[in-house]
């Protein structure tokens, strides 16, 4: 397999530098109906780059073809030279107008203002991800809407969804894809299972991103692109399901409210759970599971040789979702 810096030679042979972040774009010259394809917005979760690389090679050849706008934007590409989730501070947190003062320096709050626009001026988003740990399953996560379900269940890539809709209206932190959501457009986040390169990563993303450019155009040539989705355009979507989604909800986040906790060994993403499960490393405090259901983000960060946890302390050391 090719290394990260080969795959980003090959972006950049089609793509350019914008302000510093890699981006690609491409214009089939008969919509300004426009896809935005997001990947590396954490540095470590690379495991969309051969897709995104195959795609643009393949665009470029003509072997791929979508007669409206397309760009494809990698996030934290300095993060990911250097193996780390970020530099200064979570990029996926950063998608606000008014972001905290804190932030406004760092070398991601400068990242996310500058993808903010691009995302202003998209129709639709897909926004490519990993996990820290496996995953049972790749599985979509982001806020729910009606066109947003139905271009999931018609692009594929995985059965399982969780639904992320936010609560809060005036956010102190906001993904990319609620940042789009709140412009009353469809944004999409499939996570690919652990970071890193591997064949499942690669699978899931094509299976996605291929049959979004095929859906799409097709609905381009039907003449149905409009943005806000009419009816016949949501219809048509829902119509050309391949996949019956599973919807998750997340019924219980457990703080991670001492550095003592240790998650038992080999936790992993939709693991199932029953009601009082203990789920914490014998001889450190108890942890039981609320309820029945499968666990998402469990947490095993870095520790030194004391045990002292070496980062920031998570806010949540795992949730609980249950399918509904």
């Amino acid at each position: 397999m090719p290394t990260l810096e080969q795959y980003i030679e090959r972006f950049l042979r089609f793509g350019h530098t914008n302000n510093g972040f890699p981006l690609y774009q491409y214009d089939g010259g008969q919509s300004s109906y426009t896809i935005h394809i997001s990947g590396i917005i954490h540095g470590n979760e690379v495991g969309s780059l051969p897709t995104l690389v195959h795609l643009i090679e393949d665009l470029e050849s003509q072997n791929t073809y979508f007669g409206g706008q397309i760009n494809i934007s990698l996030g934290n590409l300095e993060a990911a030279r250097l193996n780390q989730r970020f530099i200064d501070a979570d990029l996926n947190r950063l998608f606000l107008k008014s972001q905290p003062k804190e932030h406004q320096s760092t070398h991601e709050g400068k990242r996310a203002r500058e993808l903010m626009p691009l995302l202003e001026q998209c129709d639709v988003v897909l926004d490519l991800h990993q996990t820290m740990l496996p995953s049972a399953m790749p599985f979509y996560i982001f806020p729910n809407t009606p066109q947003a379900i139905a271009i999931a269940e018609a692009i594929g890539g995985t059965t399982a969804y969780i639904d992320a809709t936010p609560t809060n209206d005036t956010p102190t932190y906001q993904c990319a894809d609620e940042f789009v959501w709140r412009q009353g457009k469809p944004a999409l986040t499939l996570e690919l299972g652990e970071a890193g390169f591997h064949t499942p990563a690669d699978r899931a993303s094509s299976t996605a991103v291929r049959n979004l450019i095929t859906l799409f155009e097709r609905l381009r040539i039907q003449q149905l692109l409009t943005s806000p989705y009419s009816d016949d355009l949501l219809s048509t979507i829902q119509a050309s399901r391949v996949e019956s989604l599973s919807w998750y909800t997340t019924v219980h986040r457990q703080p991670y409210h001492s550095q003592d906790l240790h998650l038992k060994p080999d936790l992993i993403n939709f693991h199932p759970v029953d009601k009082g499960e203990r789920l914490t490393a014998e001889g450190t405090p108890e942890l039981f599971a609320h309820c029945d259901g499968r666990l998402l983000f469990p947490k095993y960060p870095k520790r030194d040789a004391q045990g002292h946890i070496c980062e920031t302390l998570p806010k949540e050391i795992y949730r609980i979702i249950q399918k509904t």
